[in-house]
């Protein structure tokens, strides 16, 4: 297994889309700037098999079918969770994303330009250094022995980020979104769930720290989080309901489920 960090700069939005659209059809590729990374893309993050669509990925077409700005904010949850601590050694790629999507949430305001690629580059360096698992891996399963981390590797997940909707990119500008669809949202939600501690059936306290965490995967401000959870909780009451509890502790939500992708189709 080789551990990389890059994020493939050429794999982008759009031309993952063509290819996904491509294979849906059964039509060529050979238009699609390096159809095969975007392919290789595609499979890591469990959209296709071979050269046919999963499941999620048939799902996901379902969705973007009824919704098609949908697409961005969806692989940009697949992209942002991959990554299993249990793992580590997996998906270096995913990583770094989420690292770099949590370093411009933190960061509020953020121009991206020159200016930025240096310093966070150094920054994810030091810190994937600094972590035990990684450092102890660098030698013998990357490719030159070290960390592989460029401006591209960070430029490779802005277009993703560029994909959202609403945005959170303009005039090259990050800024945090005052809104997201429910459907991020609800996938937001379980995923934080699933990895602070909670459990089916159980009312679930929105913390101030679980709140940050679900704000992150969804780039959102933290303001417009009920507003958000307000649009959402209706539109999926067989996987998630406002808890019984209430009042000076906070917001308690209770999971019917850990939601799916399948669970979107409502």
């Amino acid at each position: 297994m080789t551990l990389s960090f890059h994020i493939r700069h050429e794999v982008t939005s759009e031309r993952s889309r063509e290819v996904f659209s491509a294979i849906r059809l059964n039509a060529p590729l050979d238009h699609i700037t390096q159809a095969d990374r975007q392919q290789t893309r595609l499979r890591q993050i469990g959209l296709l098999d071979d050269n046919d669509l999963t499941t999620d990925g048939r799902t996901v077409d379902h969705l973007c079918e009824r919704t098609p700005a949908l697409w961005g904010d969806l692989l940009h949850y697949l992209h942002y969770s991959l990554w299993k601590a249990d793992e580590p050694l997996e998906y270096g790629f995913s990583w770094t994303y989420r690292s770099f999507s949590d370093y411009l949430w933190r960061a509020g305001i953020t121009c991206l330009d020159a200016d930025l690629w240096e310093p966070v580059v150094g920054l994810l360096i030091g810190k994937i250094e600094s972590i035990p698992c990684f450092s102890r891996s660098i030698a013998n399963t990357t490719r030159e022995g070290t960390v592989s981390l460029s401006k591209y590797s960070l430029i490779g997940a802005t277009h993703w980020f560029r994909a959202l909707t609403p945005p959170v990119i303009e005039r090259e500008v990050f800024t945090r979104r005052a809104f997201c669809p429910p459907e991020l949202a609800l996938l937001a939600l379980g995923w934080v769930g699933r990895t602070q501690g909670g459990e089916v059936g159980i009312d679930w306290l929105l913390t101030p720290e679980r709140r940050e965490a679900v704000c992150k995967v969804c780039l959102l401000e933290p303001t417009a989080l009920d507003r958000v959870l307000d649009w959402t909780l209706p539109l999926f009451p067989d996987v998630i309901r406002p808890g019984t509890g209430a009042g000076v502790y906070g917001r308690f939500l209770r999971f019917l489920k850990w939601p799916e992708l399948s669970d979107l189709l409502r």
